[in-house]
């Protein structure tokens, strides 16, 4: 059990890093989002996941660490914020495995018809740089997803074991 809990201490300051960098371009969103409002649903889901980490992150400091009781309306924080956090990881870790996946010849093809529709782009960029950062990105959303997904799971059993802690 200990070792479950410096696993999700650890993930949980991970979280906090991710939730930091990724409630900065949340704002660059939301104000974007006035001129098209189609990016709220994208605001929102972002929001989601960082309310997630700080109040999970809380539930950790002031149920796991110093076992005291505390509102309810935490957990239910907590839960509805963790399945939108839930599909918003599934959906990472989805985007990573399918660009790490697929076959390079079909994503330089894809990158090359993309590229003669774009005029402007500098001759320094080719199909073959674009496509080692397309992996370098899916590799990132597949850690970013399956960091979250992990620590979500953790979150909800802490949760269920814990929940005469909540008032």
């Amino acid at each position: 059990m200990l070792d479950n809990l410096k696993l999700y201490k650890v993930l949980s300051y991970i979280l906090i890093v991710i939730a930091f960098i990724i409630g900065f371009f949340d704002v660059l969103f939301l104000m974007a989002s006035f001129l098209n409002p189609s990016l709220l649903l994208y605001v929102f889901v972002l929001l989601c996941f960082v309310i997630y980490t700080f109040s999970s992150y809380k539930f950790y400091n002031l149920c796991i660490l110093k076992p005291q009781e505390i509102k309810k309306s935490l957990k239910d924080w907590i839960k509805a914020n963790a399945i939108v956090s839930l599909i918003f990881c599934s959906l990472m870790c989805l985007n990573g495995i399918t660009i790490l996946l697929s076959n390079n010849a079909f994503l330089t093809k894809y990158i090359n018809d993309t590229l003669l529709n774009q005029p402007e782009v500098p001759k320094e960029i080719t199909a073959a740089y674009i496509l080692k950062i397309f992996k370098i990105i899916a590799f990132i959303f597949l850690l970013i997803g399956s960091t979250g997904l992990l620590h979500i799971i953790m979150t909800f059993r802490l949760l269920k074991k814990n929940s005469t802690l909540f008032k």
